[in-house]
């Protein structure tokens, strides 16, 4: 499967003869208070878009806010721009203006994302889902063994948290294997205030995290099971432990987050310091990103 898989999202064919495609990488995304939205592209002199920007070339296109494709093409856009994938975007040329995206596709991942020493990380590490998920099960050389947990209930295992499922949907078609529920359950103890709750995943080499991303399925969000306070810290696999942050989640039933800096390491643990008020502690699905 290649980092990211291939995707193709058209909104219209109006004036076939007039659309022009521009293949390469997105180097900016502008989002202000109006409704349209503005990319900024890398160019050069093989590859030039015919397109004026209004007041500099810093953006090239642009789309609107609102219709049914426009958060599905802010997370693409975002997701090369951060991956640095080549990218696909047919757009109308206009000498006069930013140009209108008519369609984005995604193509075989190519980026080279550099660690701090100059060496190359993550390049071919297979990616999942919407937001290039790593630690899905059965990819990345991730098996039942790579997910550990300070406990769990029943056969509610860690590994149920990253099989690419919440409690009764999966959530890529063709994606990911059911493990019983699909979730990751602990039940807290009433008599131990300092009883410690976390899950983790080890991958065989080092990544280079960025981030992480927890769902909930709507029931089990309003019963308070999510997490609400967490401590995320990463290890070489050494024993040691390096927090890398706390942070507060909501009550969403899907909520994302970046590091601080991006990290790398070979385990990231997530430890639940409090959730919200049940006397169980539930993540339907944990995802990892190394972008």
């Amino acid at each position: 499967m290649n980092k990211i898989p291939f995707l193709l999202f058209l909104l219209s064919y109006n004036a076939v003869a007039d659309i022009a495609e521009y293949k390469g990488k997105v180097t900016d995304i502008l989002i202000g208070k109006s409704e349209v939205i503005k990319v900024g592209i890398v160019e050069s002199d093989d590859n030039v878009v015919n397109c004026l920007s209004e007041e500099d070339q810093d953006w090239k296109f642009t789309f609107e806010r609102g219709h049914n494709y426009s958060q599905e093409w802010f997370d693409v856009l975002n997701l090369v721009r951060r991956t640095q994938e080549t990218i696909r975007i047919g757009y109308l040329e206009n000498n006069d203006a930013e140009c209108a995206i008519e369609y984005l596709a995604l193509l075989k991942g190519d980026s080279n994302i550099i660690g701090d020493g100059n060496e190359q990380v993550n390049d071919s590490l297979e990616r999942t889902g919407q937001y290039g998920n790593i630690a899905q099960i059965f990819t990345n050389g991730l098996t039942e063994p790579s997910y550990h947990a300070s406990n769990h209930y029943g056969s509610d295992e860690p590994a149920a948290a990253f099989d690419g499922h919440i409690f009764g949907e999966q959530l890529v078609d063709g994606e990911g294997t059911l493990i019983n529920r699909g979730i990751w359950l602990v039940k807290k103890d009433p008599e131990d205030d300092e009883a410690e709750y976390w899950i983790q995943v080890e991958f065989e080499e080092v990544v280079n995290i960025s981030g992480f991303r927890i769902m909930l399925n709507t029931k089990s969000a309003e019963l308070g099971r999510g997490p609400r306070h967490i401590t995320v810290s990463t290890s070489l696999g050494n024993g040691e432990f390096e927090e890398q942050g706390q942070y507060t989640l909501s009550k969403a039933i899907d909520q994302r987050a970046n590091l601080a800096n991006k990290t790398e390491a070979k385990i990231l643990k997530i430890q639940i310091n409090s959730n919200f008020g049940d006397s169980f502690i539930e993540i339907d699905e944990l995802e990892v990103y190394a972008n």
